[in-house]
């Protein structure tokens, strides 16, 4: 077999071969009749026509929109409203637990009746706060429409479901409090548009208490308004059909008026500053420039400021990718955006995410590429390459019937003329050098601009507080990850304390050196749960640094075998040999306890720190991995390990909580696995079921 698989791969390199020679000899007689030093001329843009949707009016104000295409025998339909901006205040998260509770059934059908239907079709009708959408096979579709309609005008708003959406909301809150970029969003748009403003509140813990079903219901009473909603439907539908099914369904929707909040418009600052958000957990920095502007599709310079952005850090192929990936090797990324709002402000963005040690230096030269845009004009390739870019995506879009029903309701929605599509590309094309230049002097700022940088302060902040842009040192203001202003952050430590104090007093929290140094074996079992399925990890260990580990799951398991000079990780009876610095890490976490075997003089004291709210020591024992201890009970809180994997950082962290005691010595009950190779929500939650010392063990076990 492995013959026959290296001969198909001797014949596949063989065919590239074969395919880049020709692909060579066909570029050569290319070059030898183009001039590559002259630049093409580029033709003009392509003449973009296509047609509208058929529209109607039903007497609630509903505006129907209908796209016949029978190229499949599909239909879609999605609902949404054109509400002004709607600030929750107090009781925020309300629109994301009402939307959890429609499409669960109406008051004519009960939720598991509802939901075995759709499944009966193959439909899908998704719901949120703000629109519908729902498609099936069109011999279904009719069906669909009713209830997708059903679940509109007569939602099934139960307190059971009221109490489980809720409830799922929080625990979701739960894992993204502990997310770097989520606390970098959530501040950036708090102080960017401010507390007050629909844009800048964030939905937490407290405010999803203060929600009641009756908020719920008031919510849905007053928002879900046919006279501000738009039904488009796509596909292989007729639209006298359709205009009488929809009319039946949705006529009776009572019509009404929404009333605007009010709040208060967002504003730059002054002058230029940084705002730096602590968090501890964090192994990269999320550095992100943004300042606020007056930004929609019926500015003078809007395609100006399309091309500028899309050439500044709208793609790959963008200054500030080329700049911190290509050329500095910092981050795997780093883009622009132009967001822009005809309801309220709109924001520029300059963003990525990189190491600790280079968070300082990021800032500095995203400032840098904004400046040269302002500056200087860009180049010629520059423009044809943004043009072009922008050229595919649009035509490409089309392909989608969808785009076309949403150009529609943007001409409505936005006021715009009837042609805007039809000319958008060729008004790309019109734009020139000096437009962008324009642009970017109008819209993109260094001067009066945040700099939000998230990220762990005991190793980023001193370099921060040092930056210098222009002559002219930048101010650092210090907030945590709900955007509260603080003092600065102290991570200087008593120097009574050191990171062999702090060990041993661990080492006396769980059990002191003398109980820890009588075991010589430990025998621990911890379950899970992976979405019903059950999970098992079992670990037998030794004080001769050896170990055995086993992980079950779905009727399947693995290995991991160690002892003091070799290990091996066996998966469905194929063994393979762990070797290298692998190996050394391996040795070293087969140690009974860990904290016995550490060699004081290569382990640093970091300072201090923070685990799920609690001040904690952070101890680095190697390049890749850092221990956290309780600064209060001297238990260890937290273990944080770094891997690098093809090129990517692969973060791992383990949080230990509940500790009791086993035979006189303290043990974690719960055990909390944190890493993206466990793509589970909140990380995998294990549990002891047991904890033995002293058992019988020989070598043999560790073969």
């Amino acid at each position: 077999m492995k013959k026959e698989i290296l001969k198909k791969l001797t014949m596949i390199g063989i065919i590239k071969k074969v395919l880049l020679i020709a692909i060579f000899v066909f570029s050569n007689s290319l070059i030898a009749q183009v001039d590559r030093s002259v630049m093409p001329e580029s033709g003009p843009a392509p003449e973009i026509k296509f047609g509208t949707p058929k529209t109607f009016l039903l007497d609630n104000g509903l505006t129907v929109m209908v796209v016949e295409n029978s190229k499949l025998p599909r239909a879609s339909a999605s609902l949404n409203f054109n509400n002004p901006l709607i600030f929750e205040g107090e009781i925020a998260g309300v629109s994301a637990v009402l939307g959890g509770m429609l499409g669960n059934g109406t008051n004519s059908i009960a939720k598991d009746d509802f939901n075995e239907e759709i499944d009966y079709m193959g439909a899908t009708l998704s719901v949120s706060g703000t629109g519908v959408f729902a498609s099936s096979l069109s011999r279904y579709f009719d069906r669909v429409l009713e209830l997708m309609a059903g679940s509109v005008l007569e939602p099934l708003l139960t307190q059971e479901e009221f109490e489980r959406q809720r409830d799922l909301l929080k625990e979701n809150l739960k894992t993204a409090d502990k997310d770097v970029a989520t606390a970098a969003d959530r501040v950036e748009n708090l102080l960017t548009y401010g507390a007050k403003h629909p844009n800048g509140e964030f939905v937490s813990q407290e405010s999803i208490d203060k929600i009641t079903l009756n908020d719920v219901k008031d919510y849905f009473e007053n928002f879900s308004k046919s006279t501000n909603a738009f039904l488009v439907i796509i596909g292989d539908v007729k639209f006298e059909d359709i205009k009488t099914k929809v009319t039946s369904l949705f006529n009776g929707w009572e019509a009404g008026e929404v009333i605007a909040s009010s709040y208060p418009t967002p504003t730059n600052p002054e002058k230029s500053e940084i705002i730096f958000v602590d968090m501890p957990n964090a192994t990269q920095s999320v550095v992100s420039i943004i300042n606020t502007i007056d930004f929609n599709k019926k500015e003078s310079d809007y395609f100006s400021a399309l091309v500028a952005n899309r050439i500044l850090g709208g793609g790959g192929s963008g200054r500030l990718f080329n700049n911190l990936r290509e050329d500095k090797g910092w981050t795997y990324g780093s883009y622009s955006g132009i967001n822009e709002s005809y309801k309220t402000k709109g924001v520029v963005i300059a963003q990525a995410q990189v190491r600790n040690e280079v968070t300082d230096s990021s800032a500095v030269e995203l400032l840098k590429e904004i400046d040269k845009m302002r500056n200087t004009l860009v180049t010629d390739e520059e423009m044809q390459n943004a043009k072009a870019k922008y050229t595919g995506n649009f035509v490409l879009s089309l392909e989608n019937a969808s785009t076309v029903a949403s150009f529609a309701r943007n001409i409505i929605t936005q006021d715009l003329t009837e042609d805007y599509y039809n000319t958008f590309l060729s008004n790309i094309d019109k734009v020139s050098k000096e437009d962008v230049q324009k642009a970017s002097q109008k819209y993109f700022q260094t001067s009066t601009t945040r700099i939000f940088i998230t990220g762990k302060g005991s190793e980023i902040l001193e370099s921060l507080e040092n930056i210098d842009y222009n002559g002219e040192k930048l101010t650092v203001r210090y907030f945590d990850n709900f955007g509260n202003e603080t003092a600065r952050p102290d991570y200087s430590v008593d120097e009574s304390v050191s990171a062999a104090s702090i060990i041993n007093n661990y080492i006396d929290a769980i059990g002191g050196a003398d109980k820890l140094e009588s075991v010589s074996s430990i025998e621990e079992t911890y379950a899970a749960d992976i979405m019903g399925n059950p999970f098992e990890l079992y670990t037998l260990k030794s004080n001769k640094n050896q170990s055995l580990t086993t992980i079950s799951v779905m009727g399947q398991s693995q290995k991991i075998i160690v002892n003091q000079s070799s290990a091996f990780m066996e998966v469905m009876g194929q063994k393979m040999e762990i070797t290298g610095a692998e190996l050394e890490e391996a040795i070293a976490s087969a140690a009974l306890f860990t904290e016995t075997s550490l060699d004081y003089s290569n382990i640093e004291l970091i300072g201090k720190s923070e685990v799920n709210g609690e001040p904690v020591y952070e101890i680095k024992v190697s390049d890749s991995k850092s221990l956290f201890y309780s600064i209060e009970t001297g238990l260890k809180l937290k273990e944080l390990q770094t891997q690098e994997v093809e090129g990517n950082s692969i973060i791992t962290e383990n949080f230990y909580s509940n500790y009791e005691d086993v035979e006189g010595i303290l043990f974690p009950m719960s055990i909390n696995l944190v890493t993206p190779s466990i793509p589970i929500p909140g990380g995998l939650n294990l549990s002891a079921k047991s904890i033995k010392l002293n058992v019988d063990v020989s070598d043999s076990d560790f073969e």
